[in-house]
């Protein structure tokens, strides 16, 4: 990979998770995504290149839950049926709240560095979620992404 497409989100959830401690990702067979590769391939390659997207990225495209160019997988949330809405609104918050450019690319060392700068918009941007779950959100992110700059 040269490239890759990328949701804000899905960086972060990839960041986090690193944070976490997960050194190495796997398959999910029952979705049938390649968050496991695209999360290996950032995790290993510090300088791949990133372009943003608030559409279907690289993760998404061979989901099973991926159909008809939106994610159908459901969201328990107020407002939010779908994980399609839900996502773009984060995502469209992330762009925001981080001056963030999608007709740009970004290294993943730079974009993780940007984050880390401005990690407290993670309060901002998932406030629908509960305090304890941003909070935890945040500090795991914060983890991953020291880990990852190091």
């Amino acid at each position: 990979m040269t490239e890759i497409m990328i949701k804000p989100h899905h960086f972060m959830d990839i960041i986090k998770l690193y944070g976490s401690g997960v050194e190495v990702f796997v398959p999910d067979e029952g979705m049938g995504h390649d968050f496991y590769k695209v999360a290996n391939e950032i995790i290993k390659n510090h300088q791949i290149q990133l372009q943003l997207t608030i559409e279907a990225d690289d993760i998404c495209h061979p989901c099973r839950m991926y159909q008809n160019q939106m994610c159908i997988d459901k969201v328990y949330k107020p407002n939010y049926e779908y994980k399609h809405d839900y996502n773009q609104m984060l995502d469209k918050r992330l762009i925001e709240k981080l001056n963030l450019c999608i007709e740009s690319n970004y290294s993943a060392d730079e974009l993780c560095r940007l984050m880390l700068e401005h990690h407290d918009c993670i309060f901002q941007v998932w406030h629908e979620e509960d305090d304890i779950i941003i909070q935890k959100r945040h500090d795991l992110f914060v983890l991953g992404a020291q880990k990852f700059s190091e």
